[in-house]
């Protein structure tokens, strides 16, 4: 989602923050492109350097169960440029709290000191006993443009 950098990021529903990268450190610019080069030779971007590098700084909730039937569901908040110092692993959130700021970090503009580019880096995670998929993998427009709708109302 694109926005003003600094614009306020809410939670989308009730939850216990998993994650929540108050540390979080730029790479210097030549880094990231070697990394990324990395991937290319790989032909797909790891989990450790996809979530610990390219994500900047990021939140991450756990809803459980409540929010989409017979899954537990995980949403992430990437690329801040503030974490609120009361996020932290083990706190409860609630639908609408501000957890933070939009930003750009984890990307080439934020490697470069730019404010250019900041956006909203936004998951929905669904786990359930065959494994683990994405909001919107495999689902009609007609399917998920409601349930997005409906997910974003009133926050």
């Amino acid at each position: 989602f694109y926005v003003n950098w600094g614009s306020s990021v809410r939670a989308v529903e009730d939850g216990v923050v998993i994650r929540a990268e108050h540390g979080y450190k730029e790479m210097e610019a030549d880094f990231r492109i070697n990394i990324l080069n990395d991937t290319k030779i790989l032909g797909r971007t790891p989990s450790d350097i996809f979530e610990h590098l390219l994500l900047g700084q990021a939140v991450y909730i756990d809803h459980g169960f409540n929010l989409v039937s017979g899954y537990r569901v995980i949403t992430i908040y990437a690329h801040l440029s503030h974490i609120n110092s009361n996020i932290k692993v083990g706190s409860a959130v609630a639908r609408g709290q501000e957890i933070g700021k939009s930003g750009n970090s984890g990307t080439e503009d934020s490697t470069l000191k730019k404010k250019t580019g900041a956006h909203l880096h936004w998951e929905l995670i669904l786990q359930n006993k065959e494994g683990e998929y994405y909001l919107g993998q495999g689902e009609k427009y007609d399917a998920l443009y409601p349930f997005m709708k409906n997910l974003f109302s009133d926050i």
